[in-house]
């Protein structure tokens, strides 16, 4: 019996010491939104892709509908062209989870330079995506952004 619990015990500190290297816990992989975050403040357009699943859809804000990594790169890209970011965040108001899926509802800011003018721009929005887990990673399966809407005039 004791034995059994000896085997058990390195098992178990193993396993942890396999999440500590990897930089997360066991019950906790980087979301979908901080790959994102850490992606967009570093200007790095195929990491940003890479928190996007294959298949995945994603509406932009003020655009239509792309479908899949590649095209949704590519958006990216022609954003990245025009603008540089100075910082990205998103606001998590809520989510649900699913086991392997996960909603998430927020807002989100975004702070850049615009390339043509130099001149400063802040966008803001709100969010709402879905993200699976595949293969201990989150990403996003869907990503639906969208502007603020303009204030109410009177």
């Amino acid at each position: 019996m004791r034995m059994v619990r000896k085997v058990g015990l390195l098992v178990v500190v193993g396993v942890l010491s396999l999440a500590v290297q990897a930089g997360e816990s066991p019950a906790h992989a980087m979301s979908a939104g901080d790959c994102w975050t850490k992606a967009m403040n570093a200007g790095d357009v195929d990491a940003v892709a890479a928190c996007y699943l294959p298949d995945a859809v994603m509406w932009f804000p003020g655009g239509g509908m792309v479908k899949g990594r590649e095209a949704i790169r590519k958006g990216y890209a022609d954003y990245f062209a025009a603008y540089t970011i100075k910082d990205a965040s998103l606001d998590d108001m809520g989510h649900v989870d699913a086991g392997a899926a996960k909603t998430t509802w927020g807002t989100f800011k975004i702070v850049m330079v615009s390339k043509a003018d130099g001149k400063p721009v802040t966008e803001r929005g709100r969010f709402t995506d879905v993200s699976r887990k595949v293969h201990g990673h989150w990403l996003y399966a869907v990503d639906h952004a969208s502007d603020d809407p303009a204030p109410a005039t009177n």
